[in-house]
């Protein structure tokens, strides 16, 4: 019996204002691997000054914050 494995995706995203919570809408950049998350979110950061967030996809469908980059 063979299972289907659910790849994590990680996203990342600018930085909010203020960050108490953050709706699934906000549009991100998404990677299948933390290191392409945190390779984009520190070259992000370079060219834009803007901190970054990377957040990992939770089982449950919500986004986890892993890592701020910037601040």
């Amino acid at each position: 019996m063979q299972t289907s494995q659910r790849k994590t995706f990680y996203r990342v995203r600018p930085m909010l204002a203020i960050e108490e919570t953050v709706p699934n809408e906000i549009k991100g950049a998404c990677f299948e691997s933390r290191q392409e998350a945190e390779i984009f979110a520190l070259d992000m950061v370079k060219g834009q000054s803007t901190p970054m967030i990377v957040e990992k996809l939770a089982p449950a469908g919500c986004w986890l914050q892993v890592l701020a980059v910037g601040c």
